[in-house]
């Protein structure tokens, strides 16, 4: 039974999974676009990798640009070790879709700035009342907000420090008249009180009414009614996570990081955009549709292959092999409408940051683009048109893996390479550096297999190794 639902469930974890990480684009050649994603299997162990890839200018100025590729389910490992190359850059531009007002009050004109910082503050009320939906009173100051809104999510740590200011330069100021009474208030253009047109005083309260709820992407589970069975059931991402035995991306980073900015498409404008193609892949409709049979059916099927080798492998190998589809988009489990918006669009707006951040009088000197790797093909395509950027280096990421073998037998493997090169360098101390390179190269790998297994050597394990 549990082979069955492995593979009856296999196509449709891909297609989930595919829907918002993996690049469906050609494999090409590295002048044009790169693969960003791709699954190998040696030695008994399939892995799915993912790739951090950095540009120059073709004459070698300005700032490097990477682009770090993800997937959103992956080893908790994986996720630590993209954050310590992340930590390399001045700035990270981050995938996260949040309401209108998490993205700051920048803007071209006074009117633009007026919007944006009512925007701002709009958004920072949604906070504040969410923070009184749980304790009773709203914080005393906007440090205590920002501490209760990112032990819950560090995505909005910068949010927050963004909507704190207007679009003038301005503090954007909190006072606590009581308990349940708050003001949030910019001084507008001039920073002083009073005035008109774009120097008009901005005042915002509390909502009248407790019962009023948040945004869909700030709701907040462990605030929910206990009793609600909608609430009481997990979200998609993190059951299947849960059967691949793996994490989930946003419980494995922090985000509050210094430098650390959203670069996206506002959720208002997102689901606008949508809504008016008329137009929604299935795959879209399964991961949106919480009551739909079909997550029903996936989440019943999950429930056969929980923790499962075979269905583990199953899945990496199958999204390795989405990766490598030759030039459809659609493979990914988009639709052409949706692919567009899912990824183009959103990409447009990342873009449009960075030029802002190259173009600054204070420009960083490397700036890093932390998206899903569906996006990083589009992403390499507009580095090299618009801002004439080519690769200078790159390596990969294993984001998961399935390992068929055991302690002993990883074990015996390195005794017989060890063997191996021993035999090389005895006959060929100068001539066999290719060779011995490959070799160290496999070692590494199947020692940190065998570390990663905690288990001491017994008397068992001492056994020849296979003949095979």
């Amino acid at each position: 039974m549990k082979c069955r639902a492995a593979t009856i469930l296999v196509a449709a974890c891909a297609s989930v999974i595919n829907a918002s990480d993996l690049s469906a684009s050609a494999t090409l050649d590295d002048a044009r676009v790169s693969s960003f994603v791709r699954s190998e299997s040696s030695e008994g162990y399939t892995s799915f990798q993912t790739r951090v890839r950095h540009y120059r200018r073709s004459d070698g100025s300005g700032a490097e640009v990477s682009l770090v590729g993800v997937v959103h389910i992956g080893d908790r490992a994986y996720y630590q070790q993209l954050v310590e190359l992340l930590a390399q850059s001045d700035v990270v531009l981050y995938e996260s879709v949040l309401p209108r007002g998490a993205f700051g009050t920048r803007g071209e004109s006074n009117a633009i700035k007026q919007i944006r910082t009512q925007e701002a503050m709009l958004f920072l009320r949604t906070l504040l009342e969410r923070m009184r939906r749980v304790h009773g009173s709203y914080p005393a100051s906007m440090a205590e907000l920002r501490a209760f809104t990112v032990a819950r999510d560090t995505r909005l740590a910068r949010p927050i420090d963004l909507a704190c200011t207007d679009g003038w330069g301005g503090a954007i100021t909190y006072a606590l008249a009581s308990p349940t009474t708050f003001t949030l208030l910019s001084l507008g253009s001039d920073a002083r009180e009073g005035g008109r047109d774009h120097a008009l005083d901005l005042v915002l309260g509390a909502l009248p009414a407790p019962e009023e709820v948040d945004a869909p992407a700030l709701v907040d589970s462990s605030e929910k009614p206990k009793n609600s069975a909608r609430d009481e059931r997990r979200d998609l991402y993190g059951e299947l996570a849960d059967a691949l035995d793996v994490a989930l991306q946003v419980r494995s980073i922090d985000y509050d990081r210094t430098g650390w900015i959203p670069a996206d498409l506002p959720l208002e404008e997102l689901l606008d955009r949508l809504w008016r193609r008329g137009e929604r892949s299935m795959t879209i409709e399964m991961l949106s549709n919480d009551n739909g049979f079909a997550q029903g059916m996936l989440r019943f099927l999950l429930s056969f292959v929980s923790k499962s080798l075979p269905f583990k492998k199953l899945v990496v190998e199958t999204m390795g092999k989405a990766a490598s589809a030759t030039g459809e988009k659609s493979s990914s489990g988009l639709g052409s409408v949706d692919a567009r918006l899912i990824i183009d669009e959103r990409n447009d707006a990342v873009l449009l940051e960075l030029r802002h951040q190259l173009e600054r009088a204070d420009a960083p000197r490397s700036i890093a683009i932390f998206y899903g790797a569906a996006h990083m093909p589009d992403f390499e395509e507009s580095l090299r048109r618009d801002f004439d950027m080519v690769p200078v280096s790159s390596q990969w990421f294993t984001a998961m893996g399935a390992d068929e073998w055991n302690a002993k037998r990883i074990r015996a493997r390195v005794v017989r390479l060890e063997s191996s090169r021993a035999g090389i360098l005895t006959h060929d101390q100068r001539g066999s550096c290719p060779a011995i390179e490959r070799l160290d190269q496999r070692l590494l790998v199947l020692n940190e297999r065998l570390a990663r297994t905690n288990v001491e050597p017994t008397a068992t394990e001492t056994a020849p190794p296979p003949t095979q």
